[in-house]
């Protein structure tokens, strides 16, 4: 008798064997059962182990199937070498004409190193733009095996990638800047990069080399301005990169401050005073300043000086806003607390606000007040007796590298953060 045997590696219809107990040259006694077998075709699903991505399209190519290679992530089969079959289907599985076969291969499971991190951004005046990198682990990170891509106005792709070099020791920093940017930042630099030109409302990653994110400043696909004409620092207390922005994560200071670059952390200042330098300008310039004595207070943002600074003339505190008399408790102790720090004062200075002038639509005069080198309208927001409602996009006044509009939003959000003033 005949039967047949599935083997799609030899001629359909060829002679396979005879049945078990026999073999080519036996002799046997007439009419002794004997069964021969013939080859079959069918799509019988083979195995694969071993076989690379061509050796195993050139097996299935044997079989009536439709072929779709994947990866796995394994490290525990080589890679590009065949993990298993997809489709629920198994080796020795037999399929009908035409169906359709995933077929997955290893693709090695990557441990990404997250010992670098983006410290410094800087966007600043014409092209000045640059990235600092900065190692938090102990060992020497191999900077070829990351890369920079950038994600240029909201976009939600990649639109340019910057490939990074050298080796990067611990607790050192790695600059990378825009081609044209001003020569103290070029001089700062490790990497020069024509690609490096964002604006920001830009997203910015730092990538492993399989494309792993590890770092990220920036919201990806989000096109709003919010990280322009500013110099950002990661706070000390951030020794890891982060996969998703926060912008807690970052002090800000002016634009163009290149002097931070090429170490870190960096302490954020939490003091500052006046820039003597304005001393030598009369109080009627932009950002001059007077020297004046105390001589009464109205309420939380308006006192009385001499000389030239009474009746009609007194002065309103620009940036703040501090409750009107009879408002209530508060109002009081605003006031008080502006009244104890001028009557105590050594020396008071009244300083031309750059940008909103000297003199408000009521006649007042409008000034910075400065007592014993500290900024009353700055200590009035920081301690909740005022909101604040400073503002300069001109960066005109900048203490410790920090503009004042920032100092300002700082104070608010301390004492928004503590639940004072106003803000309990």
């Amino acid at each position: 008798s005949t039967s047949t045997i599935i083997n799609n590696n030899v001629r359909e219809g060829r002679f396979m064997y005879y049945s078990s107990e026999y073999q080519a040259g036996d002799v046997v006694d007439p009419f002794t059962p004997i069964v021969v077998y013939f080859a079959i075709h069918a799509n019988l699903l083979p195995d694969l182990t071993g076989m690379n991505t061509v050796q195993i399209l050139t097996e299935l190519a044997k079989i009536d199937v439709v072929v779709e290679i994947q990866t796995r992530t394994t490290n525990s089969v080589a890679e590009g070498l065949f993990v298993d079959y997809g489709n629920n289907l198994d080796i020795g599985d037999i399929l009908d004409d035409g169906d359709e076969v995933i077929v997955y291969i290893a693709s090695p499971l990557v441990t990404v190193n997250r010992g670098l991190m983006i410290s410094k951004y800087l966007e600043g005046s014409l092209y000045n733009r640059s990235i600092e990198l900065y190692n938090t682990s102990e060992e020497t990170i191999d900077l070829s095996l990351y890369h920079l891509s950038l994600y240029i106005d909201g976009s939600s792709t990649v639109d340019y990638t910057i490939d990074l070099t050298g080796l990067l020791a611990p607790d050192e920093t790695f600059t990378i800047s825009y081609a044209s940017s001003d020569s103290s930042i070029l001089e700062q630099s490790d990497l020069l990069s024509a690609s490096l030109l964002f604006n920001g409302n830009d997203a910015i990653t730092l990538n492993y080399y399989n494309d792993a994110i590890v770092d990220i400043i920036g919201t990806i696909g989000w096109g709003l301005f919010y990280l322009d004409d500013q110099t950002l620092v990661r706070k000390p207390s951030i020794i890891a990169p982060n996969t998703t922005f926060s912008i807690g994560e970052w002090d800000s200071y002016t634009k163009d401050y290149i002097e931070l670059f090429g170490s870190h952390p960096v302490t954020y200042p939490t003091t500052f005073t006046f820039d003597a330098s304005f001393l030598a300008l009369p109080f009627t310039e932009p950002g001059g300043m007077i020297e004046v004595d105390y001589d009464s207070i109205y309420d939380g943002d308006t006192a009385y000086f001499t000389p030239g600074f009474l009746g009609e003339n007194r002065v309103r505190f620009i940036g703040i806003d501090a409750p009107e008399m009879g408002s209530g408790l508060l109002a009081i102790q605003a006031r008080d607390y502006a009244r104890n720090r001028l009557s105590s004062a050594t020396t008071i200075y009244l300083q031309h606000e750059p940008t909103s002038g000297n003199v408000d639509t009521y006649g007042r005069y409008l000034a910075l007040i400065w007592v014993d080198g500290a900024l009353l309208n700055y200590e009035m927001v920081l301690n909740g007796y005022s909101q604040n409602n400073y503002q300069d996009s001109t960066m005109a006044l900048v203490f410790n590298g920090i503009p004042l509009s920032r100092w300002m939003t700082n104070a608010e959000n301390y004492a928004k953060s503590h639940n004072l003033g106003v803000w309990a």
